[in-house]
């Protein structure tokens, strides 16, 4: 199989992944930033609103882009947003969903 095939399988992987994990994480979250557990949870209801207002707007905006293109720059965009948050030890709940909003859009579901 072509290398774009894996990279693909990769991504779709990473990204499901993502998906679930923002919610067992919660109580550490809560603990590392020293805030109460709700005021992290808010972390996973602002992925949820990103997802119904995000998904809809890039499905549209991207619907006549070239589709390689636009993959490569979803995908781009995706894990130039999850790095600055691979390790945010002084980061904020707002600093948090800031930067989730950096990689939600290019989602696209």
């Amino acid at each position: 199989m072509p290398l774009f095939v894996y990279v693909l399988g990769l991504a779709v992987f990473a990204q499901g992944t993502s998906e679930f994990m923002l919610s067992g994480l919660v109580p550490g979250i809560a603990a590392d930033l020293s805030v109460p557990s709700g005021a992290a949870a808010s972390l996973t209801s602002a992925y949820a609103v990103g997802m119904v207002v995000g998904a809809p707007l890039m499905a549209a905006l991207a619907a006549r882009w070239p589709r390689r293109r636009a993959l490569a720059g979803f995908l781009t965009a995706f894990v130039g947003g999850g790095a600055p948050r691979a390790g945010p030890h002084s980061c904020t709940p707002a600093g948090l969903i800031a930067l989730k909003r950096v990689r939600r859009p290019p989602r696209g579901y």
